[in-house]
C-alpha cells in the first residue's frame, strides 16, 4: 500500500475518539516522514529508515521533545496496519525519545501589560482590535488557545462576562465548561464585535459564526489559526522587548499559578482550567523553590 494512501485511511479510522488537534498532529508527522521517504509502499519501510530520519532531525537542530509526537504517530500508524495482518515494520521497534521536562514559560503581569501597551487602541486596523480582545481573553480565562479560537459569537454572554466552551482535552470527563472574564476584557470584546460587524458588512465570511477570524484580504472571515496566534504573540513580544517571547500557554500557566497562590484547591483549578485529571492541576499547587524557602524560614523561626 502506498504510504500517502495509507495515511488517509489511518486518519479516517482515527477520527473516532480523537480530537481535531491530535488528528492534525498525526497527519502532519506522518506526511513529513512520507515526504522524507518519497512516498514508498509501507511494506518497504525499515527500522533503519526511522532511525536515519531521526538522526537527520538531530543534525538539523530539532530538540529531543520534538521527537516524541513523531514517534507516537509512527507507532500508532504501524500498530494499526500490523493488526490487519500486513507484513510491515513492528511498531514496537519505533524508538520513543525520553521526554525532557523543562520549566514552563509563565507570563507575568508586567509582561502582559507590556504586551497590551504595544497594541494600538485607537486604530483603523481591525487586527489590533481583535488581538487586544484575544490577549485579554487569554489572560482572564486561562483557556487553551484552541478553545478560544473555537468560540462562536453566540457563545458570548457579555452581560454576565462569561461563555460556555467545549473543553479541548476533556476525554469525555468535562466536555463543556464556563469561562469568565473582567470588565477590561469585556470592553475589548465589544470593540472587536463592532469592528467584526463592519468587516462582515463588506465581506462574505467563510466561518460566519466564529468569534476570532482573519482580517487580511485572503483570510477575511476564516477562523483564526493557532499558528496565527503564535505569530502575533511573537511579533508583539519582540516589539515590547519581551524575551523569551510569550506564547498562548504562558498565559494559561500564569492563570493556574495565580489560582493556587490565592488558595484555590485542585478541584477548583481543574474545573476552571478544564483538566481531565486532578494530577494536571496538582503541579500548580506545588510550591516553587522560593516560596518553599519562605515557608521553611517562617516555620523554623516560629519553632526556634
Amino acid at each position: 500500500m502506498i504510504f500517502s494512501e495509507a495515511i488517509k485511511n489511518f486518519i479516517k479510522w482515527k477520527q473516532i475518539g480523537s480530537t481535531g488537534g491530535t488528528l492534525r498532529g498525526y497527519e502532519l508527522d506522518l506526511r513529513s516522514f512520507c515526504l522524507y521517504l518519497k512516498n514508498p509502499h509501507i511494506e518497504m519501510i525499515r527500522v533503519e529508515d526511522v532511525t536515519e530520519y531521526f538522526d537527520l532531525m538531530k543534525q538539523l537542530g530539532w530538540k529531543q521533545n520534538g521527537f516524541t509526537t513523531k514517534s507516537i504517530a509512527l507507532r500508532k500508524f504501524f500498530e494499526f496496519y500490523g493488526k490487519q495482518g500486513l507484513n510491515i515494520l513492528n511498531f514496537q521497534l519505533v524508538p520513543v525519545a525520553k521526554r525532557e521536562y523543562n520549566p514552563p514559560r509563565v507570563a507575568t503581569e508586567e509582561e502582559y501589560l507590556k504586551l497590551l501597551g504595544i497594541i494600538p487602541e485607537r486604530t483603523k486596523d481591525h487586527r489590533h482590535i481583535r488581538n487586544r480582545a484575544l490577549v485579554n481573553m487569554l489572560w482572564d480565562t486561562g483557556a487553551r488557545v484552541g478553545e478560544l479560537l473555537s468560540l462562536k459569537v453566540p457563545d458570548l454572554d457579555l452581560q454576565h462576562q462569561r461563555a460556555v466552551i467545549k473543553t479541548e482535552k476533556s476525554q469525555g470527563v468535562k466536555p463543556f465548561r464556563q469561562i469568565f472574564w473582567f470588565e477590561r476584557t469585556n470592553e475589548s470584546l465589544q470593540n472587536w464585535l463592532e469592528r467584526r460587524s463592519e468587516l462582515e458588512d463588506k465581506h462574505k465570511f467563510q466561518d460566519p459564526e466564529m468569534l476570532f477570524i482573519g482580517c487580511l484580504r485572503w483570510q477575511i472571515g476564516k477562523r483564526l489559526s493557532n499558528n496565527g496566534v503564535a505569530t502575533l504573540l511573537s511579533r508583539y513580544s519582540q516589539r515590547a522587548g519581551i524575551n523569551p517571547t510569550l506564547n498562548a500557554h504562558s498565559f494559561r500557566h500564569h492563570f493556574g499559578l495565580e489560582l493556587a497562590k490565592k488558595g484555590a484547591n485542585n478541584s477548583v483549578i481543574s474545573n476552571l482550567m478544564g483538566h481531565s485529571s486532578l494530577m494536571s492541576s496538582y503541579r500548580y499547587t506545588i510550591m516553587r523553590s522560593n516560596e518553599l524557602e519562605e515557608e521553611y524560614r517562617r516555620l523554623m523561626k516560629v519553632g526556634a
